[in-house]
């Protein structure tokens, strides 16, 4: 065992299909080699498949939700969370894990705390995003560099690929249930003076039907923009 380590967080609800693929797909013998243990656990919000199952017969740490929502998933995980840094990816196999070898070394040198993976400014693969969610994601990051001015212009606040150093999960007060969590956490990273990069990354296509509703979800994400904005913290 190293004296570091990363945990790698894949908040899930009926990933049955993806799962197992997403937590293969992470490159634990790079990042063995750069000096990191590697830790992989999954959030999961109820499922009534077989995720849970899947993602223990993987080497994965469990740990079950009490509330429900992604952004209960995360302050679930934020709870748990041990090491050195956190990445967090959706577990529907639309994000590359190996972007987490290009995250790692931009927090090692404390280059920057935070690092977002935009799509926008990456890849977006045929069928991946609606017409509809594009414009959508385009709006809300225009709205979080007006809100929270800071010398860096976000492409992607919406994302779902995200490093984290430790101090910064353990700054982060957070109470979003829903899509609206990286919003929140944009935001708050934002006002606590905490350094944010993006690299460009892939975007892939989900076997599956999406569970993010455009219009009510992103009306969602606007209004968490606008109450963190007024808020003090």
């Amino acid at each position: 065992m190293h004296g570091k380590s990363i945990c790698v967080l894949l908040p899930a609800l009926n990933e049955a299909e993806t799962i197992g693929q997403v937590i293969d797909r992470i490159p634990r013998d790079r990042i063995s080699a750069m000096g990191y243990d590697t830790q992989v656990m999954v959030v999961d919000g109820h499922s009534n498949d077989m995720t849970a199952e899947i993602a223990q017969s993987k080497g994965a740490r469990l740990v079950k939700q009490k509330g429900h929502g992604k952004g209960d998933a995360v302050r679930t995980a934020f709870e748990s969370f041990e090491g050195n840094y956190l990445f967090m990816l959706d577990a529907d196999n639309t994000y590359e894990p190996d972007v987490i070898l290009q995250m790692l070394p931009m927090l090692e040198n404390e280059r920057y705390d935070v690092i977002l993976g935009s799509r926008l400014n990456g890849s977006v693969k045929k069928d991946a995003m609606t017409s509809l969610n594009f414009i959508g994601n385009k709006t809300l990051s225009m709205t979080a560099n007006f809100l929270f001015p800071n010398g860096h212009t976000v492409t992607d606040v919406c994302t779902g690929m995200w490093g984290l150093r430790d101090d910064v999960v353990d700054c982060l007060e957070l109470d979003a249930d829903a899509f609206d969590i990286e919003a929140e956490l944009y935001s708050k990273c934002i006002k606590s003076g905490f350094t944010v990069g993006e690299i460009p990354i892939n975007y892939m296509k989900r076997p599956n039907q999406a569970k993010l509703s455009a219009l009510k979800d992103g009306s969602k994400i606007m209004l968490r923009l606008l109450k963190e904005r007024v808020r003090s913290k």
